[in-house]
């Protein structure tokens, strides 16, 4: 959206504070809740299974003041929240913002939360996992186990409707080392413990960038462009000689000069920085933009298969449109379906309805929400998020610890020096009373 009309666009809204809180598939095979849209209605709902639970009209939020900036100043500042490690308060969170803003949300029936240790307790990260339904012979899904270990599925969002229990299949070179029978739909996560012989070691990272480029995010892009080596020559180190290919998709929205700009894979840093560096922030109209048709683009990109990482960061400060509000939540459960994680960025200017599409994106795929905070004293005011505990740091270190966390299988915390503010109680990812 464009600088002007989004101020406009803000200033028109009504008033109320932000509450504190708490693998490939068809969008018409996944399974999404839905009810009727609400400025968007003429638009035709995707058909889905079991589709996506979305109520009456309801007021928008209006983008808080500005804070004083506290912590250092004059660099980009952000913070980040594993919703993974909270599912209960994330499924509270979710019901509640879905019937207040009346969106659509990802069906998490029949999730699959277990924690991978060896013999010594240590996290085994990088197994090679199945998951099947009691009595069928094909997986419904199959993966590595990610950073810590830890397994997370959702089935019904994967199209497989709501088993109530699962086999779960762990393998080790090829081999099997554990059978497990898992019962759905519990917060809670099972600790298993399997034979490992080694530590994760990725083949592959595939990262791609999904950025929202109309008028309004100018200064995250020219940000990005700038520190985009940095971030990657730092997150390297976690995985010394991994092969690494870059991706860029640019969206914007109906009516501006493109609508989505997919780049491809390529292995040059220096090509992606050209692709960054040719990029500018203009266009937009209305608040929402085409998030949806991007998230849609990057599913489809040709990901490696295999023993790697698959990442996308997802940097934007609007929602999709009301009316394809499904058509995004399809598209990160077909990614989830990949193996491809997504990690929303919630940017200046970012609302309630940016911040739930996006934190179910990042939830059903592995991935985690990150947001921008006003404690660098520069920029637009940012929105407090709905979440209970996070730490801000800058923003180049956030994204270095997430890749770094993923290269290696072990997350990656900020140092005491790192840390500019902590709110609630965190502890490694988890938000405690």
């Amino acid at each position: 959206m464009t600088l002007i009309k989004k101020r406009f666009w803000l200033a028109g809204l009504a008033v109320f504070a932000l509450s504190a809180c708490e693998s490939g598939v068809s969008p018409e095979a996944m399974s999404i809740e839905g009810a009727p849209m609400r400025s968007e209605a003429s638009a035709k709902p995707a058909r889905m299974a079991d589709a996506i639970v979305m109520e009456a009209p309801a007021p928008l939020p209006v983008m808080p003041a500005r804070r004083s900036p506290r912590g250092k100043r004059g660099v980009v500042t952000a913070g980040d929240i594993d919703d993974t490690l909270n599912l209960a308060a994330f499924t509270r969170y979710q019901a509640r913002a879905a019937k207040e803003l009346k969106l659509p949300r990802v069906n998490l029936d029949g999730m699959v939360s277990a924690r991978l240790v060896s013999a010594t307790g240590a996290p085994a990260a990088g197994m090679a996992y199945t998951l099947t339904k009691m009595g069928a012979r094909e997986p419904v899904h199959a993966g590595y186990s990610g950073v810590d270990g830890v397994i997370t599925a959702f089935p019904a969002a994967l199209g497989a409707g709501r088993p109530s229990s699962v086999m779960l299949k762990v393998f080790d070179g090829g081999v099997q080392v554990l059978g497990d029978e898992l019962r759905t739909g519990s917060t809670g996560m099972s600790r298993l413990i399997v034979p490992t012989s080694g530590g994760w070691t990725p083949d592959f990272l595939d990262l791609t960038f999904v950025f929202d480029t109309t008028g309004s995010m100018g200064d995250e892009l020219a940000w990005l462009t700038k520190e985009f080596q940095g971030i990657v020559r730092e997150a390297k180190r976690a995985a010394p000689g991994v092969d690494i290919r870059f991706g860029l998709i640019a969206y914007r929205d109906d009516g501006d000069a493109y609508k989505v700009k997919t780049f491809g894979f390529t292995k040059s840093q220096p090509e992606m920085q050209r692709w960054l560096k040719g990029l500018d922030a203009n266009g937009g109209g209305d608040y929402p933009e085409a998030a949806a048709e991007a998230l849609e683009a990057a599913a489809a990109m040709q990901w490696r298969r295999g023993k790697g990482e698959r990442i996308v960061f997802h940097i934007a400060d609007a929602p999709a449109h009301d009316a394809k509000a499904k058509r995004f939540l399809a598209a990160a459960s077909k990614a989830a379906g990949q193996n491809v994680q997504i990690f929303g960025l919630g940017a200046s200017g970012v609302a309630e309805e940016s911040e739930f599409l996006m934190r179910q994106a990042a939830l059903v795929s592995g991935g985690r929400y990150l947001f921008l905070t006003d404690d660098s004293g520069v920029g637009n005011a940012h929105a407090e998020p709905t979440i209970s505990c996070y730490r801000v740091s800058k923003l180049k270190d956030l994204l270095v610890r997430v890749l770094a966390s993923e290269l290696s299988g072990a997350r990656q915390e900020a140092s005491g020096g790192q840390v500019i503010r902590e709110v609630g109680n965190y502890s490694r990812g988890v938000c405690s009373q």
